[in-house]
């Protein structure tokens, strides 16, 4: 039993670290996106601030997505445990970021907008480097020895 455990968790960890790092980079281009959905708005248009606000909560969403791939892929799956960390703080940064926006509080709101454009871009040079170091987690190993 524990030798399909360990087969089926060593099958698994491309296919997690391929929809960790397609989530990462989705993620990161939709919070790239915000600046330029947020200075389009200022031209007056309602639609584009429409834009900004409904692609706050996708990114809110990912972020949460992230936090739940991320813990498998750290562990049992050996990558990097900075993924899940980095996703847990975006995910609270941008909750935060969300409410400071239908707040209206512009003095909170574009700085920490700033720190999540940085923090997102960071956890896409973490999800490429944080490459498994084995093909099986630490926990399959122990299970075959």
């Amino acid at each position: 039993m524990r030798d399909a455990v360990a087969s089926l968790g060593a099958k698994m960890i491309p296919a997690l670290r391929f929809l960790v790092v397609t989530t990462v980079f989705a993620h990161a281009i939709l919070v790239c996106a915000q600046p330029f959905l947020a200075g389009w708005s200022l031209d007056g248009d309602g639609t584009a601030l429409d834009l900004h606000g409904g692609n706050g909560g996708i990114v809110v969403t990912l972020s949460l997505l992230l936090i739940v791939l991320g813990i498998p892929w750290w562990r049992p799956g050996g990558g990097s445990g900075r993924v899940p960390i980095l996703a847990t703080l975006l995910f609270a940064a941008e909750t935060l970021q969300l409410n400071l926006g239908h707040a209206d509080i512009l003095v909170g709101h574009v700085p920490l907008g700033v720190g999540i454009v940085v923090t997102s871009l960071l956890l896409c040079a973490v999800s490429i480097r944080g490459s498994p170091s084995r093909p099986l987690g630490p926990a399959c190993e122990r299970n075959q020895s």
